[in-house]
């Protein structure tokens, strides 16, 4: 064995024996939710705050938490600033508007996931839409127009007031 070969084994065994810590979100982060939300609960079951984002430009905090006893999620830059909060209701909350517009344009769907939405630029709704083979993500204003739509092709699971997965 070539004395290169040797070292990455020795490396590859020596990353592998001391396991890499989670990720951990930066304290300013920490201190951002907990001045916005003071009694957020963060959900342990999906692994406390999340990096996000396809690109370095992009990259965001994600923690689940829930917020007087509701289950919300929130999204914080890289500096610790509030970017966005969505907040899971029930689909009886969405306004009238929103609805007319889903059972227009989405009647072949069901709603999976409904949540209120509040960030710099805007507040609305948020819908997650199934209909068994693909879904949409779509926000709403309060008026029912489409602010954004991302379709996707593996489709949306329902999740319980603890963020698990429902089947």
């Amino acid at each position: 064995m070539t004395r290169f070969t040797l070292l990455i084994v020795l490396v590859f065994f020596a990353a592998n024996m001391y396991p890499q810590e989670k990720t951990k979100a930066p304290n300013k982060i920490k201190k951002t939710l907990t001045e916005r939300y003071p009694d957020a609960e963060i959900v342990k079951s999906k692994g406390d705050w999340e990096m996000k984002g396809k690109s370095k430009q992009n990259k965001f905090w994600k923690v689940l938490f829930k917020h007087d006893g509701i289950l919300s999620s929130a999204d914080f830059d890289s500096k610790g600033n509030w970017l966005q909060t969505k907040t899971k209701i029930s689909e009886e909350e969405l306004p009238e508007a929103v609805m007319k517009t889903i059972e227009e344009y989405y009647y072949m769907y069901k709603i999976v996931i409904a949540a209120r939405f509040e960030n710099l630029k805007t507040e609305g709704y948020e819908v997650f839409l199934d209909n068994g083979n693909d879904g949409f993500d779509i926000q709403f204003s309060k008026e029912g127009e489409v602010l954004s739509r991302e379709i996707t092709s593996k489709g949306y699971r329902p999740i319980d007031d603890d963020g698990n997965f429902v089947d």
